[in-house]
């Protein structure tokens, strides 16, 4: 690959990695990390393969075509609306997600750091302010923002895997016998973690739309990545706490599934100081990263919708509609980490999945402008969309305590 596709490569990675890997060993706690991995490498490969229809759809269209113009071309205005609300409750339901975790997260951090106490809602509303603060003045600052901590992160990330090694306990890995159950509770946020699929267009119009084979390998390879990283950390985590006990995952799911009761959890288990401020220092700057980036995709997709300028009046409009909604979700429901995520996951599941195979499917029915064809047929197309609806069936079951929950 030439240095660009580096780089396409990594950005793609950069989409997912993010707050949304600490919901893994939450979530995967009492799955097993060997049925964790192959429903991880499953839905990899379910994603990537939507990723390259996706790539097929938008190299039908001119260079920056977005989704919603493609929706419209296909489906007519309702498809166009479906996509639209779609992108926006995904980007709402990211946001309730990621400041959810962060109010944990800083609460944990600032109490056993600093001794600091704070009412989780106020360190919602810190959290919030600063976030809206940063994408208000431009996006130049959310880049310059997000490039040092992201950078800060990855180097964090590589030194807590290398000094946590010593702490990891084979017999914390060992499945139970009924672990399987809970993979149907676990799939929706496991989708999440592989959702890259907006920037598809993005990629197109930055490698070129003669280079298909390349955006091919820039998105297998972009996701091969963030598998990779997901598997250490989950490893690393599951492996460095016990399932059941009074310190354990169990404990951590009984107490809202919380970040922030997690790392106080490795805290008192390991008694490693350096390890449990590797730990804290990497969720915390994931959090704060993950939430700029996704605050300001859903700043400018309200922007756009509700046709507002970029005067300062306009810009307040759009923060207030960006910010409080999701703010106030938290407020009241302060424990919305992981069912957040999980409920992104049905929106997700819409964009990334369902409107890939039904566009395509649409899209083979005229006439095709370009060589490149990813590897499909009828049979394979109606097999993905029984797994996207089964992922949108799996996500309303787990909302209404319908399957197995970790607990």
């Amino acid at each position: 690959m030439n240095k660009k596709a580096i780089g396409a490569t990594l950005l793609i990675s950069g989409t997912m990695l993010g707050a949304g890997m600490l919901a893994l060993p939450l979530i995967s706690a009492g799955l097993g990390i060997y049925n964790a991995i192959i429903l991880l490498t499953v839905l990899w490969a379910v994603m990537t393969y939507t990723g390259l229809m996706l790539l097929e759809v938008c190299l039908n269209y001119p260079t920056g075509t977005g989704f919603e113009a493609i929706a419209y071309d296909l489906f007519g205005k309702p498809g166009k609306w479906v996509i639209n609300l779609s992108l926006l409750l995904l980007l709402y339901a990211l946001s309730c997600a990621y400041i959810a975790g962060a109010s944990s997260i800083y609460k944990s951090d600032l109490t056993d750091y600093f001794h600091i106490s704070l009412p989780s809602h106020v360190i919602a509303i810190i959290f919030t302010l600063i976030i809206a603060t940063i994408v208000f003045i431009s996006t130049k600052a959310v880049d310059m923002a997000n490039r040092v901590l992201f950078s800060t992160n990855i180097v964090i990330f590589f030194t807590l895997v290398i000094t946590i090694i010593p702490f990891i306990h084979g017999r914390f890995l060992v499945n139970i016998h009924d672990s399987s159950k809970y993979a149907l509770a676990a799939i929706p946020v496991f989708i999440t973690a592989f959702g890259f699929h907006g920037s598809v267009p993005s990629m197109v119009k930055y490698i070129g739309r003669e280079n298909p084979k390349t955006l091919r390998n820039v998105f297998i390879a972009g996701g091969l990545i963030p598998l990779v990283v997901y598997i250490v950390w989950e490893v690393t985590m599951l492996g460095s706490l016990p399932r059941f006990g009074n310190h354990s995952f169990q404990y951590i799911a009984q107490h809202g599934s919380n970040v922030g009761v997690m790392l106080q959890q490795m805290q008192i288990f390991i008694q490693e100081n350096s390890i449990i401020y590797l730990i804290g220092a990497f969720s915390s700057i994931a959090m704060f990263t993950s939430y700029l980036c996704v605050s300001l995709g859903l700043f400018d997709s309200l922007a756009s919708t509700f046709k507002h300028g970029n005067n300062t009046k306009d810009r307040l409009i759009t923060a207030v509609l960006c910010y409080l909604p999701p703010l106030v979700f938290t407020l009241v429901y302060p424990n919305g980490f992981v069912p957040a995520l999980g409920a992104a996951a049905i929106f997700l599941t819409i964009l990334a999945i369902l409107f890939p195979v039904l566009a395509l499917r649409k899209l083979r029915g005229k006439q095709h402008q370009i060589e490149y064809n990813v590897a499909t047929n009828n049979i394979a197309l109606f097999v993905v969309g029984l797994i996207g609806l089964q992922v949108i069936i799996n996500q309303i079951l787990t909302l209404n305590n319908a399957v197995p929950i970790f607990n």
